[in-house]
């Protein structure tokens, strides 16, 4: 077979594409990268250019493959009308982007989560030109990014590229795409797409409307204008604060349709406020939301509202700036704080952040908007729905709209190349759909806990599917590179709780630990091991150089199916997993996590012990990560005490500093977690500073006069394991104000409280902690 026969099936696959709204892809493969690989790329070009109009081409790849491109495919030899190109690194850039074709560079393999954002700029009608290994050298090719994976002592020999070889397999399965090998000059696999439709939804303006034609006519799908339809009633609110909840799949114009429709909200807010708007845009990095500024100028344009300045760095744009307005992004853990002085918040990627973030936001701001994606590869999943959107439901001060986004913007629906991306990338994994009788078989304890074998997890696509769709449900971050990481690396593993065959818990653990001496040397000194989370961060923060030479189970993750939560099995799992681990003779288990309150429940339900805290919130997610153990051998249950005790030491001191906006429910849990009373400095309270802390008891005095007295009595006590009971809400006024030092309005805030009820709440708590105070003095 000849290249000329290559060619009329790339015209014919063009023609086609055309015609529906489709992309395709040509995977060009062969053994070696030449310039014979080009000039054949170049040809494919020549010919696809016959069918479709004048094509831009965006080049993506490492070093030695963009410098031979750029031989063939310079702006002054090549008739394609530009040429961008984009190193594997940069990818991130793409984002919001929007190509006619694509050459990208996949003979070394790829990073899942680069492949799906460069796929994704390709529009309708679009050639994505793949340089690749051949067929059979997918099976056992370890790319370049392993390396970077996989866990010291372990090498890239030890990693089996299980991933690499499903996605081939399922390449070789896929609809829209031709494989030819180049070097047998032989077409593969040929153009094939089946029962094809032109799907695509009129634009229809609505004749009667608030919001400008102008923007209107920005929309490029009928979805963005039914939200812009749903906005023009975004004021009328009936409750406490309004929120609008925009769902859509990658693709969607989402991010687009908020930039069309802020000068919209900014003109009706300024009239009333007869001030300059401003308007708070959230997101975990500024990437994200450059699309969004894109647009955003576009539009402001179209309001009338063209006087604007824009701040930027390095091309990232960050604020707009006019007499009208000022929109700005703001990095999650800034918004948390600012986010109660904008008019109006727009939070992009929702479920990239931390949920008590979000609500943090909502409980500051009258008109709020979330933006999130459901298949998602910068780290996406339905867990926002579950996790925040129920809650946001439940609370009776907010009024909810809610519209989701299902048609593409960039191509018609149906497009075969997003079918395959969202197969090979497991994007749109779904759980088990569970029966009356599963439900019921696990109401009875009539499930079962299973190793998986991480090959047969990879030949069967139904349990993979339900096995990764339970994360995509249960977490709010979930990338395609966490599917490499548990199939192709040597220390990762899969288990799973099943009932009637269908997995409904599962579970993702590596082994880390059993480090030599010299490498705990070089880890004291700054060295990071690869895949080494625990044992490096014990070493760094407890200097317990003993500790990196156990071997343990760092759990990764550990998600339920949705439909069967708080049925307790979660607790199985862990227990047979436990059971699992003290049978291999392992010393520790242990987790690191986003914390929340309900999961720190979990946990301590089951046992671990919390022994750190990031005092930082994360930027991106804006979280706050808690490492938490669990002793497995008796002569190691002192050492996981002793962190815990010595975690619980310094929490007493960062909830005044670092830790002071930590939800409150997450510090008292923490609190609690103390399993063995530390030495902490008893006060020394003399005769004057019992008489100053009496007038405070009986009303003479304020609390303010008596403090510096009584935050170390409740530090004291926080030391010890018995402690003076109280009240949930005495114990939430007595940390926020005598540990994490807020005002008495978010003392009152944390009680759902108001006017003297926290004064007399602390007033209350503080009382119980003396009473304790003196009962020990007594005895001792």
């Amino acid at each position: 077979m000849t290249v000329k026969e290559l060619l009329s099936e790339v015209q014919k696959a063009a023609y086609h594409a055309k015609e529906n709204g489709y992309r395709f892809i040509v995977f060009v493969c062969t053994s070696s990268l030449e310039p014979r690989t080009f000039k054949l790329t170049k040809k494919i070009l020549k010919a696809y250019k016959e069918v479709v109009d004048e094509r831009e081409l965006l080049i993506v790849g490492r070093s030695k493959f963009i410098e031979m491109a750029k031989e063939y495919f310079s702006k002054k030899k090549n008739s394609v009308k530009a040429v961008k190109v984009i190193h594997y690194r940069d990818t991130p850039t793409l984002l919001g982007e929007t190509h006619q074709s694509l050459l990208i560079d996949l003979t070394e393999g790829f990073h899942p989560n680069d492949l799906g954002i460069i796929i994704e700029t390709i529009e309708k009608g679009g050639i994505i030109i793949a340089v690749s290994p051949k067929v059979d050298e997918w099976k056992n090719l370890i790319g370049r990014w392993h390396e970077e994976l996989v866990s010291e002592p372990y090498t890239t020999d030890d990693v089996v590229p299980r991933f690499y070889r499903r996605f081939i397999k399922r390449t070789l399965e896929a609809e829209g795409i031709i494989i030819f090998n180049a070097d047998k000059r032989e077409i593969v696999k040929h153009y094939i797409v089946k029962n094809a439709e032109i799907d695509k939804e009129e634009i229809t303006i609505p004749e009667k409307r608030k919001i400008k034609k102008k923007l209107y006519k920005l929309c490029a799908t009928q979805d963005q204008v039914r939200v812009l339809q749903l906005f023009e009633q975004f004021f009328d609110r009936e409750k406490e604060r309004k929120a609008v909840v925009i769902t859509a799949d990658r693709g969607r114009g989402k991010t687009a349709v908020l930039g069309i429709l802020t000068p919209y909200l900014i003109s009706r807010m300024q009239r009333v406020l007869k001030r300059p708007v401003r308007v708070m845009v959230v997101a975990p990095t500024p990437q994200a939301i450059q699309t969004y500024f894109m647009f955003l100028k576009k539009a402001m344009v179209r309001q009338g509202m063209k006087d604007f300045r824009l701040k930027e760095s390095g091309g990232v744009v960050t604020v707009l700036n006019s007499k009208y307005a000022r929109v700005e992004y703001v990095v999650p853990r800034r918004a948390m704080i600012e986010s109660e002085y904008a008019d109006v918040v727009v939070v992009d990627e929702a479920a990239g952040i931390d949920v008590p973030v979000l609500w943090s936001i909502v409980k500051r701001t009258r008109y709020i908007i979330f933006s999130t994606t459901i298949h998602g590869y910068e780290g996406a999943g339905r867990g926002f729905s579950i996790r925040f959107l129920k809650k946001l439901e439940r609370d009776e001060e907010t009024e909810i709209d809610k519209i989701h986004l299902d048609e593409p913007v960039r191509y018609s629906r149906g497009d075969p190349v997003e079918r395959w991306l969202y197969d090979v990338l497991l994007l749109d994994a779904q759980p088990a759909e569970l029966e009356k009788e599963d439900v019921e078989a696990i109401k009875l304890g009539k499930f079962e806990f299973e190793m998986i074998d991480k090959d047969e997890l990879v030949k069967d696509e139904k349990l993979l599917r339900e096995f990764f769709g339970i994360y995509v449900l249960a977490h709010y971050r979930n990338r395609p590179s966490d599917v490499v990481i548990l199939l192709d690396m040597p220390n990762h593993f899969a288990f799973r709780v099943k009932v009637n065959e269908k997995t409904v818990c599962s579970l993702h653990v590596a082994v880390e630990g059993g480090i030599d001496d010299s490498t705990v040397e070089q880890m004291a000194d700054g060295y990071k091991p690869k895949g080494q989370i625990i044992p490096d961060l014990i070493l760094k923060h407890h200097w317990d150089y003993r500790f990196p030479k156990l071997l343990g189970v760092r759990i990764v993750r550990i998600a339920t199916h949705p439909d069967v939560m708080d049925m307790g099995i979660g607790s199985f799992a862990l227990s047979r997993l436990i059971d699992w681990s003290c049978g291999n003779e392992f010393d520790w288990i242990g987790s690191g996590f986003g914390v929340s309150p309900e999961l720190l429940r979990f946990w301590i339900k089951n046992k671990f012990l919390p022994v750190h805290i990031t005092p930082q919130r994360n930027e991106v997610s804006g979280e706050h990560t808690v490492v938490v153990l669990r002793s497995l051998k008796m002569h190691i249950d002192e050492i996981v005490i002793m962190y815990n005790s010595n975690f619980v030491k310094r929490l007493l001191e960062w909830l005044g500093d670092e830790l002071s906006d930590l939800d409150v429910e997450t510090a008292i849990q923490l609190l609690h977690s103390l399993s063995k009373d530390f030495s902490y400095p008893e006060p020394e309270i003399d005769y004057t500073n019992r008489k100053r802390i009496k007038k405070y008891f009986h009303g003479i005095s304020l609390y303010e006069y008596a403090s510096d007295v009584l935050r170390p009595l409740v530090r004291y006590m926080y030391s010890k394991t018995d402690r003076a009971e109280m009240d949930t809400k005495e114990e939430k006024v007595l940390v926020v104000k005598a540990l994490q030092l807020r005002d008495w309005k978010f003392a009152g805030e944390c009680i759902e409280e108001r006017g003297m009820r926290p004064y007399k709440t602390l007033l209350s708590a503080l009382k119980k902690v003396w009473k304790w105070y003196e009962s020990r003095s007594d005895i001792m």
